[in-house]
């Protein structure tokens, strides 16, 4: 992979030693998935900010993921497993896993999706750049759309064509605006 950097300015990476990540990624990677924290969790921590959720990007199928969290014990939901998210419930917290995919036709809030094994795929159908940051389980940072130079210039940019990206879901104009 390409352009990845070890990150000097994370400052709160204490939620990436939590034993129930360490369990979740340990799943995923024994079962031979990638898995990268990313959006919001791996952009708050380099701001310095408090990680209120964590989503998890994987190449794992999301009925792969279904079948490895529930023999383990975990509490799972698949409402939205047709859109590649699996959610995973836990004392401490709730965990989406969502499969790398590409985005075929978009629906307002919903789309039609194309499972991947490519995280620049993944990547590029994300709303913002300072959004497709991936983190792997040992701090390691993934950056294919540039977020990291965004966020130190203070720029929120979209990712490829704005117009056609709000076309898609609406909801991104607050998410800009936010």
């Amino acid at each position: 992979m390409k352009k990845l950097y070890s990150p000097k300015n994370l400052t709160q990476l204490d939620w990436l030693k939590s034993a129930e990540l360490i369990e979740i990624f340990d799943i995923l990677l024994k079962n031979g998935g990638k898995a990268f924290c990313v959006g919001g969790c791996v952009r708050d921590s380099i701001l310095g900010q408090p990680i209120t959720d964590i989503d998890i990007a994987t190449d794992l199928r999301p009925q792969k993921v279904k079948e490895l969290f529930e023999s383990a014990d975990f509490k799972v939901l698949s409402k939205a497993m047709k859109y590649g998210t699996v959610t995973i419930l836990s004392d401490n917290g709730i965990f989406q896993i969502t499969t790398f995919r590409a985005d075929i036709e978009t629906y307002g809030r919903h789309a039609k999706v194309r499972f991947s094994k490519s995280i620049r795929e993944d990547a590029k159908r994300r709303d913002f750049t300072i959004n497709s940051i991936y983190l792997d389980q040992k701090g390691k940072i993934f950056d294919p759309q540039n977020g990291l130079i965004d966020l130190k210039e203070k720029k929120v940019k979209f990712i490829g064509n704005a117009q056609d990206r709000i076309k898609e879901d609406y909801l991104r104009i607050i998410r800009f605006l936010r």
